[in-house]
Order: C-alpha cells, then sequence, then structure tokens
C-alpha cells in the first residue's frame, strides 16, 4: 500500500520536536568524555575530584579528598568522592548537580578548573544513563546541620528530581557524593584513575588525596606543602578579547542606565576617556544610550572601535600559578629525580586580550620517564589551572609544542625513550580546549610560542647539568687511565733515578695527574 504523502505542515506537526541542552549531551555523552570504560572512569573522578578541590580552596582549608571506588560486578561500580569544603546549602543541592549549565563558574572571568557548568552533571547523568539509579549526596554548610539527598536528573527537562532529602545534627563540613555506574573499568595505566590522582597531587601538592581501590589497596598522596595557594581575582573582560556578541550579551545584562558608563564598568582598561576614544570611532552610536537597547550592528560597530584604540594589556592579577618552589618540591617529592629545573613564563596574552601563563617542569633520571620493565621511556604531564589532561594527547598544544622542540640541542638524543618527565601547565580565566571533554588545549599562537619558549629555557638548563655531567665522566676517565699507569711508572723512574723511592713517586704523579685534571675541567667550564 502506497504510503501517504504529507503536506509541509503536516509534516513539521509530525515530526518537529524541541530538546534541551541535557538531551543533546545525552545523545553525545561522547562529547563530554565519556567515550569507553577506562575513559568513562577517569572522567567521572575528573570532574567530582575537581570540585571537590575547588570547594575546598573557596572557604581556604587544606583540601582532603578520599576516593573510594567499589566493584559490584562486571563493569559495574560504585564510586564515592568525599571533600572537607565548603559544603552545598540545602537550597542548591538540585540547582548545582541536577541541572546542566547552572553553577558558580562558567560566566565568570576567573581562573577555575572547571569553567563550562557542564562537569558534575554530566557524570550524574551517565550515572542516570547507565544504571537508573538515583545519586545519594551527604553535605554540610558546618553549620551543625548535615542533610543527605536522594536525587535523579530528568534530563528531557534538564531538571533535577529529589527522591528524599533529610536532614541531622552533626559536626562536620564537605560534600559526599556516592553514585553506581556501569559499562566503566578500573584501570591502572596512563590514562587511569591512579595516573590521574597522582597527576592531580603533582599539580596540587597542598592537597591530601587518599584513593581506595576496588581490590582494597589504599593509596595516599599526602601534601608536601603546608600552605595553600592564593586565590585567584575575578577578573572583567579586556575589550581585545570579546565579540560583538558578547558586548550585546553583557549590555543585556547590565544594571547601567548609559553605554558610556556600561563600557566603563564591565571592561577592564576601559576609563572615561577611551569612551571618548571609541565614540570617534563608532559615530554612529549613541552612547548615552540604554544598553539594553543596543543593536547587533552598534555592538559590532564598537567591537571595531576597540581594534583601533589602544589599551593597556590587561590585568593578570587573576592569574595564580603553582610557583617555581612548589612545582620543585612537588617533582623532589614524587619523582625523586637527579636534576630537575622550573620555569615560569611572564603572564602573556591570547586573541588579543585573554590573559594566560605557562609553567614547565622538567625532571631527569631518578624516578622520572614510565617504567616499561627494565626500560624506561619519557612522560608528559598535561595540567590546565592544576587539572591532569590525561586524554586526547594528539590533537593537544602541549604536546605539538614538545614534540617541536630539537631534544638532540640538549643532549636528549632520543626523547621517547629517556628516562625524563616533563610537566606544563597552563593557567587563565579562559582554557581554550578543543571539546566539552576538556583533555585538549587549542593551539592557538601566542600559546605554542609561549609553550617552546619554556620548554626551550627548561632544556637549557638540563643541557648544563648534562655536560657537566659528562665533563665528570671524561675526567673521571682520563684519570683512571694514567693512574692505571701510576705503578709501573712510578717503579721504572724509581729504578732509573735511584734517588727516589717508588712510594714517593707515586704521591708525586698521583698528585701531578689530579692537577691536570682540575685545569682541563676549568679550562671546560669556560668555553662553556
Amino acid at each position: 500500500m502506497k504510503e501517504k504523502e504529507l503536506s509541509s505542515e503536516e509534516f513539521f506537526a509530525e515530526k518537529y520536536r524541541e530538546s534541551n541542552i541535557a538531551e543533546f549531551f545525552r545523545r553525545n555523552m561522547h562529547m563530554l568524555g565519556y567515550s569507553g570504560p577506562v575513559r568513562s572512569m577517569t572522567t567521572i573522578i575528573h570532574e567530582f575530584v575537581t570540585n571537590g578541590l575547588d570547594a575546598c580552596e573557596e572557604v581556604g582549608v587544606m583540601p582532603k579528598i578520599i576516593v573510594e571506588v567499589r566493584q559490584l560486578g562486571d563493569r559495574d561500580y560504585v564510586i564515592g568522592v568525599e571533600d572537607n569544603g565548603l559544603g552545598i546549602p540545602e537550597s542548591y543541592i538540585p540547582r548545582l548537580l541536577g541541572t546542566m549549565l547552572a553553577g558558580t563558574k562558567f560566566h565568570r572571568y576567573i581562573q577555575s578548573r572547571g569553567q563550562q557548568g557542564i562537569g558534575a552533571v554530566g557524570a550524574i547523568m551517565y550515572s542516570h544513563i547507565t544504571t537508573g539509579v538515583p545519586i545519594k549526596i551527604i553535605t554540610s554548610t558546618g553549620k551543625g546541620k548535615i542533610t543527605t539527598a536522594v536525587m535523579d536528573i530528568d534530563i528531557k527537562k534538564n531538571k533535577p528530581h529529589i527522591f528524599e532529602m533529610t536532614s541531622v545534627k552533626g559536626k562536620w563540613q564537605g560534600t559526599k557524593i556516592v553514585a553506581r555506574f556501569k559499562d566503566i573499568v578500573y584501570q591502572k595505566g596512563e590514562q587511569g584513575v591512579y595516573e590521574y590522582i597522582r597527576r592531580t597531587a603533582t599539580a596540587n601538592p597542598h592537597a591530601t588525596i587518599t584513593l581506595l581501590e576496588p581490590d582494597g589497596n589504599v593509596v595516599k598522596f599526602k601534601n608536601s606543602v603546608n600552605k595553600l595557594p592564593s586565590r585567584p581575582k575575578e577578573m572583567l573582560p579586556h575589550p581585545r578579547g570579546v565579540s560583538a556578541d558578547d558586548v550585546r550579551l553583557f549590555a543585556l545584562a547590565s544594571e547601567q542606565r548609559k553605554l558610556s558608563t556600561f563600557l566603563e564598568k564591565s571592561f577592564s582598561r576601559i576609563s572615561a576617556q577611551k569612551v571618548k576614544e571609541i565614540a570617534k570611532r563608532a559615530k554612529y552610536v549613541d552612547f548615552s544610550m540604554d544598553p539594553k537597547e543596543l543593536t547587533h550592528q552598534q555592538a559590532e560597530a564598537i567591537v571595531r572601535a576597540f581594534k583601533d584604540v589602544r589599551f593597556i594589556a590587561p590585568s593578570t592579577n587573576g592569574l595564580v600559578p603553582i610557583g617555581e618552589e612548589t612545582i620543585e618540591k612537588s617533582l623532589k617529592e614524587i619523582l625523586k629525580p637527579d636534576f630537575y629545573s622550573v620555569v615560569t613564563r611572564s603572564p602573556a596574552i591570547y586573541r588579543g586580550g585573554i590573559p594566560f601563563q605557562i609553567e614547565v617542569g622538567l625532571a631527569y633520571e631518578g624516578q622520572a620517564g614510565r617504567s616499561k620493565g627494565k626500560d624506561t621511556s619519557s612522560e608528559v604531564m598535561r595540567f590546565a589551572n592544576r587539572v591532569p589532561l590525561v586524554f586526547d594527547a594528539g590533537g593537544c598544544a602541549i604536546t605539538q609544542a614538545i614534540n617541536s622542540i630539537e631534544w638532540r640541542r640538549y643532549h636528549i638524543g632520543d626523547f621517547d625513550n629517556a628516562p625524563i618527565t616533563v610537566t606544563v601547565n597552563i593557567i587563565s580565566s579562559h582554557i581554550p580546549y578543543t571539546s566539552a571533554g576538556k583533555q585538549a588545549i587549542s593551539g592557538e599562537d601566542e600559546i605554542m610560542n609561549e609553550l617552546r619558549f619554556a620548554l626551550m629555557d627548561a632544556g637549557r638548563k638540563l643541557k648544563s647539568h648534562l655536560s657537566g655531567v659528562r665533563r665528570d665522566k671524561l675526567r673521571d676517565e682520563r684519570r683512571a687511565i694514567f693512574e692505571k699507569y701510576i705503578p709501573e711508572v712510578a717503579e721504572s723512574l724509581s729504578k732509573l733515578s735511584g734517588s727516589a723511592t717508588k712510594k714517593e713517586i707515586i704521591k708525586h704523579l698521583e698528585k701531578f695527574v689530579k692537577s691536570r685534571a682540575r685545569a682541563k675541567e676549568d679550562k671546560d667550564d669556560k668555553i662553556d
């Protein structure tokens, strides 16, 4: 029987459907990092641990994070992550953990581990998709009340569904999330949970992180630094780093009554004098108008004017690096290298107005590199705002920058098989991730340049160290050759001279060899 042809009205009436952001990500969980059993497991831990560290630092307490992984069956686990941080007020539990694109980070110009309002909610949604079992949240803000909530996510509405919420009296502060997941696997390896926790401890040496593995093994990474990092300050966007659409969105949210005042209050480096310069270039824009009435064409004119006006570079007060001293302590504590060098570049900007900073740590020999039986290979630890990036290495600017360095110039003949660990941390109020999975950084020209400069600087320090090691080895080899024949030469000279004993001549020759070796070493130092 021939199928009836539908008119346009009938087709759209039958087929048209609306969806929301939660439903979109439910169909595209791979975009959030849930694309395989090992990666999905690590992504879940990553999202909860990241939130825990931020929650502790917000209230100025040394982070104590406990991660527990229990296996129930094949690819079936219960994961619990506990922190001693801020705690979540009862009314905010469903909003923070049950709604996509809701939170405290994604709308702020501030250096933070998360910046999209998706992470933890995405993990909870993955629990819902794979098990259908509600999650449990236990939290307290430290005011004598501990709240337990059992909830789920209504994906079609992008809203939380609370099954139960109870409170009891008690002295504790923090948050614990317990959820069940399927289609995930706990595995020790470069992309597994253990390695993620190890790298998190490396970049956050002020934190104590305890990992309870499925086999009952307990691993504890104690803090090696007894001081919290400074809190980053929220920054205003720089005029060189915004688009016309950004300006319109800021204008719609502004409480200012005049466009000129809005520009002064909403952007960094714009003074009343700068507004006059902008107004001269955007002649057809009324700067006394209500910002909420700004059209897209007018916003475009303002952004074009931004490009023609000279502005001071954006403030970097909001950038808080790990710090060279802290990185050194972390490398010594975890890798125990024979040599290390740390480089922190001065802050720079990309896309014309977004500040960022690069830190590089390089460790050589000791426990540096990755052990493969009797062999050792190089190890690269990538971080963004102190968060480990363990996937998508090939498409990341950090990997590309490392691969572009001629390591032979720094006495590393075969980088891939060298006992070396390279750690790279990029910090910014806006990390240019290549996807919502937040595992690779885009190769912006300015970022690539800063990465290369930092790596080459660290490489020069390593070269100097290896040159010294090489000189010492050659000096010892030369001395060994001479010292090998001293007894024979001394005996012959004693017989020929008849005036000195063999013992006296040996003493004289040993002194002579040492002085010549020292002179050669001083000459090599001057050449270097």
